[in-house]
This record gives C-alpha cells, structure tokens and sequence, in this order.
C-alpha cells in the first residue's frame, strides 16, 4: 500500500506508518507515565500525611493513657483513704457502744435506773 503524500511530495509506505505509528507510541506512552508519576507522588503525599497523622495519633493516645492511669491511680488512693476513715468510724461506733452499755449496768446496779432509748 503505497500513497503520495500531496504536501511533501513523498511516498508513504507501511515502514514509514509503522515508524509514524511508533514515535506517536512513545509520545503517548510517556505523556501517560508522566501523569501516573503525577498521581504517584500525590499517592505518595498523602500517604506521608497519613502516615504522620497516625504517628501523632498513637502518640497522643499515649498520653491520654497514662493520664488515665495517674487519674485512675489517685482515685484509687482517695476512695482507699476513705474507706479506711469509714472503717475506722466503725469501730470507733462500736466501742463507744460497747462502752454505754456498761455505763447504762453501772448505773442499773449502782444506782438503780435503768436507762432507755424511746
């Protein structure tokens, strides 16, 4: 298949499309891996923020978490001192106790009244 090329006045054959056919080959081919190395390095970008997004992400929730264990912490000192002042109301509560009703038989034998709550 051979035809004239009318502007150049050159004959076109099948070696000169397929060199054509060729160079425009290339043409495309790199225009496409430019744009694929466009969208790579903003792969890349964002995969960079990402990346630091989590890192500071863990970093912070380290923080919360020993916060939470010093909170947790003190809380448990608190609620320990608390209940050791409960316990020790307690038996404070029971001597005293103890203690009233032998005055209230002290006071029975002793002077013969009998003391009563109502």
């Amino acid at each position: 298949m051979i035809k004239k090329n009318k502007a150049t006045n050159e004959y076109v054959n099948e070696k000169h499309l397929d060199k054509r056919f060729e160079e425009q080959t290339q043409i495309i081919l790199s225009a496409i891996d430019g744009r694929f190395n466009k969208v790579d390095d903003r792969f890349n970008k964002v995969d960079d923020r990402f990346n630091k997004l989590a890192f500071d992400l863990r970093e912070e929730l380290y923080i919360v978490r020993d916060e939470l264990k010093a909170d947790i912490n003190n809380s448990q000192v608190s609620l320990d001192g608390y209940v050791k002042a409960q316990e020790d109301f307690k038996q404070e509560f029971v001597i005293m106790k103890e203690e009233i009703r032998q005055i209230k038989q002290v006071f029975k034998q002793k002077l013969g009244v009998e003391i009563r709550a109502f």
